[in-house]
């Protein structure tokens, strides 16, 4: 097990692991399984090819793909640690497509202490592709308990 968590030792600006991820067919046709989200922007390169939406002709990711992975490292650098997520708050704001890189990030930006009480943290988190563009925004708040 990780060092325990400890709210003092926390400071603003700590970024926490990242992590990246290439994003294939496969794993967003697997998404589509788990999400029952069978549109076929998502599974169908042939019709996406042919309706060629934002001019590339490809399929996109689920957007909860880039949102979970986002999720995933907060919780990857807070559970082991004796902390607890407690808000996630995502925006999918570019197309992830099969072949990207995307790596998520996550920065602690504030820090809420609450006398004789789990105190918490607030993460700014973000995940850019293989260009440096972001694909997703978002914010996590992270109980660190007393």
């Amino acid at each position: 097990m990780s060092e325990i968590l400890e709210f003092g030792k926390v400071d603003l600006g700590y970024e926490i692991p990242e992590q990246s991820r290439h994003i294939t067919q496969e794993k967003i046709t697997k998404n589509a399984e788990g999400s029952l989200d069978f549109n076929p922007i998502h599974i169908d390169p042939a019709w996406a090819k042919k309706v060629n939406l934002l001019g590339r002709g490809t399929t996109i990711a689920h957007g909860i793909m880039t949102g979970a992975f986002m999720g995933k490292i907060v919780t990857d650098w807070a559970y082991p640690r004796g902390a607890f997520l407690q808000m996630l708050d995502v925006k999918f704001i570019h197309p992830v497509r099969p072949g990207d890189d995307i790596t998520a990030r996550g920065k602690v930006t504030e820090k809420h202490p609450r006398q004789g009480q789990d105190s918490f943290v607030v993460l700014d988190l973000w995940c850019e592709n293989q260009e440096g563009v972001k694909v997703g925004v978002g914010q996590a708040a992270v109980r660190i308990p007393v």
